[in-house]
């Protein structure tokens, strides 16, 4: 049951207004996306364009169709990689790359009418010749938990978790 009223949020307007609100949004922008200067490439899935079978809903092997490519500023934190093998023994053995995390405003998100959805790709510069890309397996859109608000007012950032792919699922070059 969808609720079409519209509730003024004020539990914290003694001591912080939407004017506060927006202050503090303005104030961390710029260091994120002034300062900090992380961008990444978001690759939208085009889920309507995408081509699928009927039985499964699946996409046919080059069957994906994207929107074209933006560029975000971010706050990222890419985790180590982590050894793999193959078998019990440990004998074949792969180096996987390590989770990629960012944190990115809402705010821009509408500012660039985009938003981010399970199973977009992200491109992420990792040296100046090579571009690792990941999915994104988490976009963060449940972000009204403390530490994606301010003061608990309302929510002004996401969390998105990416996990790496390998080139031959998904390469934008």
């Amino acid at each position: 049951m969808e609720n079409n009223k519209i509730v003024p949020i004020n539990r914290v307007n003694k001591f912080f207004s939407e004017e506060d609100f927006f202050l503090e949004i303005n104030m961390a922008r710029e260091t994120f996306e002034g300062d900090n200067n992380m961008s990444i490439v978001l690759y939208r899935v085009n889920r309507e364009m995408t081509e699928s079978d009927n039985v499964y809903g699946e996409a046919s092997k080059g069957g994906i169709k994207y929107f074209s490519p933006v560029e975000l500023k971010v706050y990222q934190k890419l985790a180590p990689p982590e050894n793999k093998t193959y078998n019990k023994n440990g004998s074949l053995q792969f180096l996987q790359d390590g989770q990629l995390t960012f944190i990115i405003y809402d705010q821009q998100l509408e500012e660039l009418e985009v938003d981010i959805s399970y199973g977009d790709y992200i491109g992420y510069q990792v040296t100046e010749k090579e571009l690792r890309y990941y999915s994104v397996v988490n976009p963060g859109s449940k972000n009204y938990d403390n530490g994606h608000t301010i003061m608990g007012y309302k929510g002004v950032a996401r969390t998105v978790v990416c996990a790496s792919v390998d080139a031959s699922e998904f390469n934008a070059i």
